[in-house]
């Protein structure tokens, strides 16, 4: 009822509306009011024909109360048809107007003809008719006005009538009561007024507020709910039962809780409803229509007990906070952990098991990953990567963690350990898996790991080991490894510690070493075999410090290539090496070892050409001498800087054959004017058939493509035979000469077979001919032990 009217008629008609409804709910207890009085009234004989005027009143009062009755009876309060309320009003206000003049005639007649006591009964009727009045009629304030109104009337007439003459005491307080009674009946009229108002205020706003959440429901990704004093859904609506996938007339009077999964936010809801107690952003899953979602569910608890709140499904927004939460802590190429989650765990897992001692902490490397990387695309290394990942996990327990901490590096983190060795023998579990090849796009990629392993000890001194620390003493154990040789492990040591701070101050003051003047160069003769004589000499570069003494080119290159200072001393040795090479007989060649930043630099040319400009050299007498794996790096761009070097006039030649990776293919990028064997293959030649072999196939396959060759590392006259007859066109070794310096290099010493001509005993030679003269074997072991070259240490 109410809706309808209140959108259609204005505030003026919706209140005569309710006013008529107000007074048809009392109407008819006010028409039995007002017979029942006439029937009291009545007890009061009129004597003589007065009788009949009493049943005339009398059937007059029956008659209006009986149409009273009718009229509010047949009374629709539903209706919306305006002009119906109006004519309703009409006759309601009619008809009360007839019972008040009914009232006021009676009254007055029937206080003719009373007496005594009959007086105080006509004063209490006329009393319980105002107050019934006032009571009956309060809807309609007119009415009330006419009831006051009549009987101020017929208290006047009736005072007159018995008196005689105006009474003016008797008038006075008729009228000061009727006055109080007119402001009364105003006052509630207003007050009747205001109440309507506000409640049509009300009831707009809730309408607006229904529409509100009609509208809100009807569009928005959430949805309403209300539970009952005992906490059961109530006034289901469809959008709630389509999201919990079960019909609304299902749901109807089911326990809320019920809907969700057993857990601590199912247990939290419970204690929420059971208290009353308002919450937001609870957090909670069920199943609907066979797949777990995740709600969020707010509510408020209203006066009436009930509590009524919203939900929303937040499944997708976990979903996605799940996986950029995945994101943030996995390696999205492996899909293992990454640096961040390894850190975390590492850190809470130190915390918790400090004094226990069973932890582990393997960190490795892949062997040639780089090489596979630039050869193959990155795709390949890529899924190199990713099935690397695979056999990691594979290798250790569930409880283990295996993280990608960037490149080609892991790290695992072994917990449960029984045993310290335990850890060994899982690495070396990893490394039997890492040596089987992997099978890449119809590929066979070859290639292995060395493992550092660093063990969780328990506190000494109060000192706790952190993560920092523990992966420091990982990745010093893994240098270690590599140091073995590859496809090995290793544990870390205290001295590993000792040995990297001095590493750290060797690249100190290796910073300072160029310009310092620290460096010297040395130079081994390259002997060919069939001119019989020395053809050349390889460059070498040793370092006098004054902290360290002499430091050995295996120390300090890695340092100067890991620092970047491998460029600027590789300028210098090209500056003084072709400066010193300027001044030797005509014919004989400077050879110098480039690195790979030097390739790289852009700088390596315009300084080649300056030391060529500034000492007139023929540039074909200086040989570069790069590595098979630098051209791996950028190939197409070092290839080109190899022709243009070439289109100089300068040497190029291929050092350290055989050791690389698809060396055969490099053969044929670049035409090199040497290749030079390296020293393993040349070591056990004499013995080794498959050293024999080696060597013999490079020599047949470097001259059908007119290519020259060096052996290295002769050492022995028996190797040197072999070598004679197998076409070998140049050696270098201990049996021609170790690295002598400038000085020796000008001394008149021979650089051939007949070094021993020149060689005269201990007594006839000066101090500092004793340490300059061609050693004998065990002198050329402890040379051996200082010598090196940077290509090797490379």
């Amino acid at each position: 009822m109410g809706g309808r009217q209140a959108a259609l008629f204005a505030r003026s008609d919706y209140l005569l509306m309710r006013r008529l409804q107000d007074y048809a709910e009392r109407g008819q207890l006010a028409a039995a009011t007002s017979a029942f009085g006439a029937f009291v009234t009545c007890v009061i004989r009129l004597g003589g024909a007065g009788v009949l005027l009493q049943f005339a009143w009398l059937g007059y009062m029956l008659l209006v109360s009986l149409l009273r009755v009718e009229v509010v009876r047949r009374f629709t309060p539903d209706t919306i048809d305006l002009d119906y309320f109006r004519r309703q009003r009409f006759r309601m206000v009619a008809l009360g107007v007839a019972d008040s003049l009914g009232w006021g005639v009676g009254l007055f007649m029937f206080a003719m003809f009373a007496q005594g006591t009959e007086l105080y009964l006509l004063s209490v009727m006329a009393a319980g008719v105002i107050t019934a009045s006032l009571i009956y009629y309060r809807a309609l304030p007119q009415l009330c006005a006419v009831f006051v109104a009549t009987m101020a009337l017929t208290g006047a007439a009736i005072s007159f009538a018995i008196l005689g003459h105006v009474e003016i005491v008797s008038f006075s307080l008729i009228g000061a009561l009727s006055l109080v009674l007119f402001r009364g009946i105003a006052d509630d009229a207003r007050l009747y007024r205001r109440k309507f108002e506000g409640e049509a205020e009300l009831a707009e706003s809730a309408e607006t507020i229904q529409l509100l959440l009609h509208d809100y429901e009807a569009q928005s990704a959430d949805w309403l709910w209300q539970v009952d004093r005992g906490a059961c859904l109530v006034e289901v609506c469809d959008r709630f039962g389509e999201a919990a996938g079960v019909d609304p007339r299902e749901l109807e009077g089911r326990e809320f809780v019920t809907l969700f999964e057993p857990g601590p936010a199912r247990e939290l809801l419970a204690h929420r409803l059971l208290v009353r107690q308002p919450f937001r952003d609870l957090s909670i899953s069920l199943v609907a229509n066979g797949e777990t979602r995740w709600w969020s569910l707010s509510a408020n608890c209203w006066d009436d007990g009930t509590m009524h709140g919203v939900a929303r499904d937040t499944t997708d927004t976990r979903q996605a906070v799940e996986r950029m939460n995945f994101m943030a802590h996995h390696d999205m190429l492996t899909g293992i952990a990454n640096r961040f989650l390894f850190g975390e765990t590492l850190r809470e897992v130190l915390e918790r098991k400090q004094a226990k001692g069973r932890l582990a902490l393997l960190y490795l490397d892949l062997d040639h990953f780089k090489q596979i990387n630039d050869t193959w695309g990155h795709s390949t290394g890529d899924r190199l990567l990713t099935e690397t990942a695979m056999r990691l996990s594979s290798s250790v327990k569930a409880h283990d963690l295996v993280a990608r901490l960037g490149g080609d590096e892991f790290a695992i983190l072994l917990t449960r350990l029984g045993d310290p060795s335990d850890a060994v023998a899982i690495a070396q579990r990893i490394i039997d898996a890492m040596e089987k090849p992997f099978m890449i796009d119809d590929q066979k990629l070859q290639t292995g790991t060395s493992i550092g392993i660093a063990h969780v000890q328990p506190p000494r001194d109060g000192q706790k080991i952190g993560p920092d620390d523990l992966l420091r003493q990982a990745d010093l154990a893994l240098y270690a490894a590599k140091a073995l040789g590859r496809g090995t492990h290793a544990e870390f040591e205290p001295w590993l510690e000792e040995r990297d701070r001095e590493r750290a101050q060797l690249e100190a003051d290796l910073k300072t070493a160029i310009q310092n003047d620290e460096f010297t160069l040395h130079y081994q003769p390259l002997y060919d075999l069939a001119q019989r004589k020395t053809v050349g000499f390889e460059t070498l570069v040793r370092w006098q410090s004054p902290i360290w003494g002499v430091v050995m080119p295996g120390e300090f290159i890695p340092l100067a290539e890991d620092s970047g200072l491998i460029v600027a001393l590789g300028e210098w040795i090209i500056r003084n090496a072709i400066h010193e090479a300027a001044g030797w007989p005509e014919g004989e060649r400077v050879a110098i070892n480039l690195s790979p930043l030097q390739m790289r630099s852009p700088r390596l040319l315009p300084t080649i050409t300056e030391a060529i400009r500034s000492t007139g050299i023929a540039p074909d007498r200086i040989e570069l001498e790069i590595t098979e794996n630098m051209l791996m790096h950028d190939s197409a761009r070092n290839v080109a800087m190899l022709h243009e070097l070439r289109s100089m006039g300068i040497r190029i030649a291929l050092d350290d054959f055989g050791t690389g990776y698809s060396s055969l293919n490099y053969l044929r990028s670049f035409p090199f004017d040497k290749i030079k064997i390296d020293k393993c293959f040349v070591e056990d030649i004499e013995e080794r058939e498959d050293c024999q072999a080696i060597v013999r196939a490079v020599t047949q396959l470097a001259g059908a493509l007119g290519m020259s060759t060096v052996a290295e590392g002769v050492e022995r006259e028996s190797q040197l035979d072999w070598l004679r007859s197998e076409g070998i066109t140049q050696i270098q070794g201990y049996l021609i000469s170790y690295p002598v310096n400038a000085e020796e290099l000008s001394d008149g010493r021979p650089f051939n077979e007949d070094r021993h001509k020149w060689f005269r005993p201990p007594e006839d030679r000066s101090a500092s001919d004793r340490l300059t003269g061609w050693p004998p074997a065990a002198e050329a072991a402890a040379r051996r032990r200082s010598t090196g070259s940077l290509s090797d240490a490379a």
